[in-house]
């Protein structure tokens, strides 16, 4: 497939980048008891943290966070690195690239269940949409030819990813284009005709699509076996802090699985939903709701088993290498859970 790389997005990346390393940890670490959190600044994977940071979780487990954004436009394990963090919330296609290329990292507690991308259009276009009735294979084969915007850069792999689910619907002459995880990017990149759909991720897509901006063709786990049976996204930490820290590592871990009972108990949704507010931005109840409806397929638990399936399917797509094997068994430190 055809690959588009911008220089503004390379521009922005280091420039994030050099900032975000300056304020990132020091050399020696943090503290016992304390871990800095590395996440990306409006995104739904972040609730559990946050409600458990509201609630006094992470006190009662005796763990102190501290967040930092992760830098845009770069590979997830590369940005701990960099920012000298302790933890991040890494799609496991970027775990398994990051292992193989050496980065000495662990899972430690788990995340989301699927990779919850959805492919979407301006809210006028002619493409086809599921919601509409054409059929998933319709829908993917209608943007054969088309500009394709991913949230993350060529070659990485969640991007590989995505590009696997259109090779598998036989699509193949698709020109990606990088538009990171920002909403305001991914809808002035629709807006502008720079891209003719793009990836989103919650909350972007309920915003989006709610404010009239987009409409949302396919939701890829739904109607995709290649999102719906592989692993989603989990805690990576370095191996050596795992090593040195395995009961503040527990904790935080704890602490998130806490805060996803609180989530899921309806007696406090009211509450859980102006925390997600106000973390996010989102000022729409009604886009609140839908993303909340979405912690379903979140779990603290690390499926090992089905993060082995993913290694092994990974690997069948060209988005791992044979060599170093990928063992799910070694590479999950189960102290976190």
């Amino acid at each position: 497939m055809k690959v588009t790389k911008t220089l503004a997005a390379g521009l922005v990346s280091l420039s994030i980048l050099a900032t975000t390393a300056a304020c990132g940890g020091s050399d020696e670490g943090p503290a016992d008891g304390e871990m800095q959190v590395m996440m990306f600044p409006g995104v739904a994977y972040r609730l559990p943290v946050m409600v458990a940071q509201e609630k006094g979780f992470f006190d009662d487990a005796d763990v102190k966070i501290d967040i930092i954004a992760q830098p845009n436009n770069l590979q997830g394990i590369q940005a701990i690195e960099a920012t000298k963090s302790q933890a991040g919330m890494m799609s496991a296609t970027t775990f398994a690239q990051g292992v193989q290329a050496g980065s000495d990292v662990k899972m430690f507690c788990g995340g989301i269940r699927y990779a919850q991308s959805a492919i979407i259009a301006t809210a006028d276009s002619e493409l086809p949409s599921v919601d509409d009735g054409a059929t998933p294979e319709e829908v993917l084969k209608a943007l054969d030819g088309k500009k394709v915007g991913a949230q993350t850069p060529a070659g990485s792999g969640f991007q590989m990813l995505l590009e696997a689910a259109f090779d598998e619907a036989g699509v193949k002459d698709i020109t990606w284009v990088n538009v990171g995880g920002s909403n305001s990017v991914t809808q002035a990149s629709l807006q502008n005709g720079d891209v003719d759909a793009a990836q989103a991720s919650p909350p972007g897509t309920q915003t989006l699509e709610e404010n009239g901006v987009s409409k949302t063709l396919i939701y890829m786990p739904e109607h995709t076996s290649i999102y719906r049976d592989l692993y989603g996204s989990g805690w990576v930490g370095p191996t050596k802090w795992l090593d040195d820290n395995p009961e503040t590592a527990k904790s935080f871990c704890d602490a998130t699985a806490k805060a996803l009972d609180y989530i899921a108990d309806e007696a406090n949704h009211d509450e859980v939903r102006a925390i997600f507010m106000k973390d996010t931005g989102v000022n729409d109840e009604t886009v609140a709701d839908a993303v909340l409806a979405t912690y379903v397929d979140y779990s603290a638990d690390v499926p090992v088993d089905v993060l082995e399936a993913s290694f092994a399917k990974y690997e069948e797509l060209g988005i791992t290498k044979p060599e170093p094997a990928l063992d799910a068994t070694e590479l999950v430190d189960t102290v976190g859970r």
